[in-house]
Protein backbone atom coordinates (compact mmCIF):
# COMPACT_ATOMS: atom_id res chain seq x y z
CA UNK A 1 0.00 0.00 0.00
CA UNK A 2 2.62 2.33 1.26
CA UNK A 3 4.67 1.69 -1.82
CA UNK A 4 2.28 2.00 -4.21
CA UNK A 5 1.25 5.20 -3.17
CA UNK A 6 4.38 6.04 -3.01
CA UNK A 7 4.56 5.56 -6.52
CA UNK A 8 1.47 6.94 -7.49
CA UNK A 9 2.93 10.58 -5.74
CA UNK A 10 6.12 10.67 -7.25
CA UNK A 11 3.99 9.97 -10.67
CA UNK A 12 1.78 12.77 -10.47
CA UNK A 13 4.82 15.28 -8.76
CA UNK A 14 6.59 14.26 -11.75
CA UNK A 15 3.98 14.71 -14.66
CA UNK A 16 2.03 18.16 -13.65
CA UNK A 17 4.45 20.14 -13.78
CA UNK A 18 5.48 19.22 -17.15
CA UNK A 19 2.05 19.07 -18.03
CA UNK A 20 1.40 22.84 -16.96
CA UNK A 21 4.69 23.54 -19.52
CA UNK A 22 3.39 21.56 -22.12
CA UNK A 23 0.23 23.55 -22.19
CA UNK A 24 2.08 27.08 -21.86
CA UNK A 25 4.59 25.13 -24.50
CA UNK A 26 7.41 26.32 -22.29
CA UNK A 27 8.36 22.66 -21.87
CA UNK A 28 11.97 22.00 -22.78
CA UNK A 29 12.65 19.22 -24.92
CA UNK A 30 14.91 17.07 -22.49
CA UNK A 31 11.68 17.35 -19.72
CA UNK A 32 9.61 16.90 -22.41
CA UNK A 33 10.18 13.89 -23.50
CA UNK A 34 10.43 12.11 -20.31
CA UNK A 35 7.11 13.57 -19.39
CA UNK A 36 5.92 12.15 -22.97
CA UNK A 37 7.24 8.91 -22.10
CA UNK A 38 5.72 8.50 -18.73
CA UNK A 39 2.85 10.11 -20.22
CA UNK A 40 2.68 7.29 -23.05
CA UNK A 41 2.82 4.62 -20.40
CA UNK A 42 -0.20 6.05 -18.18
CA UNK A 43 -2.56 6.54 -21.21
CA UNK A 44 -2.05 2.60 -22.12
CA UNK A 45 -1.66 1.36 -18.46
CA UNK A 46 -4.26 2.99 -17.14
CA UNK A 47 -8.05 2.00 -16.75
CA UNK A 48 -11.30 2.89 -15.32
CA UNK A 49 -11.54 5.82 -12.35
CA UNK A 50 -7.32 5.98 -13.01
CA UNK A 51 -7.76 6.70 -17.07
CA UNK A 52 -10.35 9.67 -15.77
CA UNK A 53 -8.31 11.22 -13.47
CA UNK A 54 -5.40 11.12 -15.87
CA UNK A 55 -7.91 13.11 -18.45
CA UNK A 56 -8.49 15.34 -15.73
CA UNK A 57 -4.82 16.14 -14.86
CA UNK A 58 -4.24 16.58 -18.68
CA UNK A 59 -7.21 18.80 -19.21
CA UNK A 60 -6.51 21.19 -15.64
CA UNK A 61 -2.56 20.18 -14.60
CA UNK A 62 -2.54 22.92 -11.95
CA UNK A 63 -5.75 21.48 -10.15
CA UNK A 64 -4.64 20.19 -6.79
CA UNK A 65 -8.23 18.18 -7.00
CA UNK A 66 -6.98 16.76 -9.95
CA UNK A 67 -3.69 15.73 -8.66
CA UNK A 68 -4.90 14.43 -5.55
CA UNK A 69 -7.54 12.49 -7.83
CA UNK A 70 -5.09 10.84 -9.79
CA UNK A 71 -2.97 9.95 -7.15
CA UNK A 72 -5.84 8.39 -5.30
CA UNK A 73 -7.14 6.53 -8.10
CA UNK A 74 -3.40 5.26 -9.99
CA UNK A 75 -2.42 3.93 -6.38
CA UNK A 76 -5.61 1.98 -5.83
CA UNK A 77 -4.58 0.39 -9.51
CA UNK A 78 -0.81 0.04 -8.49
CA UNK A 79 -2.02 -2.04 -5.06
CA UNK A 80 -4.31 -4.21 -7.42
CA UNK A 81 -1.66 -5.01 -10.26
CA UNK A 82 1.91 -5.71 -8.95
CA UNK A 83 3.62 -6.14 -12.27
CA UNK A 84 2.13 -2.45 -13.24
CA UNK A 85 4.11 -0.72 -9.84
CA UNK A 86 7.16 -2.58 -10.72
CA UNK A 87 7.14 -1.50 -14.18
CA UNK A 88 6.33 2.53 -13.38
CA UNK A 89 8.79 2.41 -10.69
CA UNK A 90 11.45 1.02 -13.55
CA UNK A 91 10.11 4.02 -15.57
CA UNK A 92 10.71 6.64 -13.11
CA UNK A 93 13.67 5.77 -12.41
CA UNK A 94 14.95 5.35 -15.52
CA UNK A 95 14.01 9.19 -15.98
CA UNK A 96 16.75 10.58 -14.06
CA UNK A 97 16.91 13.09 -11.55
CA UNK A 98 14.58 16.71 -11.12
CA UNK A 99 15.90 19.04 -8.60
CA UNK A 100 14.17 22.57 -8.42
CA UNK A 101 14.53 25.23 -5.48
CA UNK A 102 12.83 28.60 -4.91
CA UNK A 103 14.79 31.07 -2.43
CA UNK A 104 13.02 34.17 -2.27
CA UNK A 105 13.65 37.24 0.85
CA UNK A 106 16.12 38.93 2.72
CA UNK A 107 19.46 37.41 3.14
CA UNK A 108 18.22 33.96 1.32
CA UNK A 109 20.44 31.18 0.87
CA UNK A 110 19.89 28.05 -0.87
CA UNK A 111 22.03 24.79 -1.99
CA UNK A 112 21.11 21.48 -3.65
CA UNK A 113 23.45 18.96 -3.90
CA UNK A 114 23.06 15.47 -5.59
CA UNK A 115 26.27 12.85 -4.95
CA UNK A 116 28.00 12.36 -1.83
CA UNK A 117 31.11 13.91 -0.09
CA UNK A 118 29.79 17.35 -0.86
CA UNK A 119 30.73 20.22 1.10
CA UNK A 120 28.90 23.49 1.30
CA UNK A 121 29.46 26.83 3.21
CA UNK A 122 27.07 29.61 3.32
Amino acid sequence: MIDALATAASTVAAISPWLTEIARGAADRIGEAATNSLLAWLRTKTTGRARDALAGLERQPDSADNQADLRKQLAHLLEQDPALLAELRALLSAGGDRMEQHVTGANAKGVQIKGGGNTVTL
